[in-house]
């Protein structure tokens, strides 16, 4: 991922009103950062923070349960199992 102070080799444009763009600008002012800046590390963080929020799995107690009950019960390999597991060199991987 980019850094702010990277090769800068993409421009992004967008239009908002004057009060919102007055409010990025004090904000990023009272950060001692320029307006871009300010804005391209704000959205690189919040996309990271959603990007690992889709990435995580989340179950109920009841669907956990049955990930364990199905994780814990022995299940008897398939012939397409037992064909892998006889192919030359398979233990050495």
């Amino acid at each position: 991922m980019s850094r702010p102070n990277d090769l800068k080799d993409a421009r992004i444009e967008f239009k908002t009103s004057k009060d919102i763009k007055a409010l990025l600008q004090e904000v990023a002012n009272s950060l001692g950062m320029d307006l871009s800046n300010f804005l391209i590390s704000t959205a690189v963080q919040r996309a990271k923070e959603i990007q690992k929020e889709d990435r995580i799995l989340m179950l109920s107690n009841q669907e956990w349960s049955r990930f364990q009950e199905i994780l814990n019960r022995p299940q008897k390999p398939t012939q397409a199992l037992r064909e892998l597991m006889n192919l030359e060199d398979f233990d050495n991987h």
